[in-house]
């Protein structure tokens, strides 16, 4: 039948009726004390199996998410790089709105001098 695997689970419990026998050392007022003895048996194969797929998985996941840091780490670099083009492309918009304000500005005068040249 193969290696087994024991494992003595000792469950107590007070005030329950789980349909087990009552334990007969309680004293009047007190609730009576239930407890059980839960026996697993285990192959020892299967054990050792659900072990190595338990590992196996934390192994995979301290490795996933090693790649992944380093994917943030690439994403944050061009984040930053982004942020810096953002920037330069705010300043030079101002200058440009700046520009277009001051001829606006020689466009208006001198079709308000041409008007009044024109009376």
């Amino acid at each position: 039948m193969g290696w087994l695997w024991h494992a003595r689970l000792a469950v107590g419990l007070q005030g329950r009726d789980l349909g087990l026998t009552m334990a007969q050392d309680t004293q009047p007022g007190e609730l009576p004390r239930l407890s059980k003895v839960v026996d697993f048996k285990i192959p020892l194969t299967w054990l050792l199996g659900v072990a190595f797929m338990v590992a196996g998985a934390f192994v995979s996941m301290y490795f996933q998410l090693g790649s992944q840091g380093e994917t943030l780490k690439g994403l944050n670099e061009q984040l930053k790089d982004l942020q810096i083009t953002v920037k330069s492309g705010n300043t030079t918009s101002a200058t440009i709105q700046g520009q277009i304000e001051i001829l606006k500005f020689r466009v208006e005068k001198l079709e308000s001098d041409r008007k009044a040249g024109a009376r």
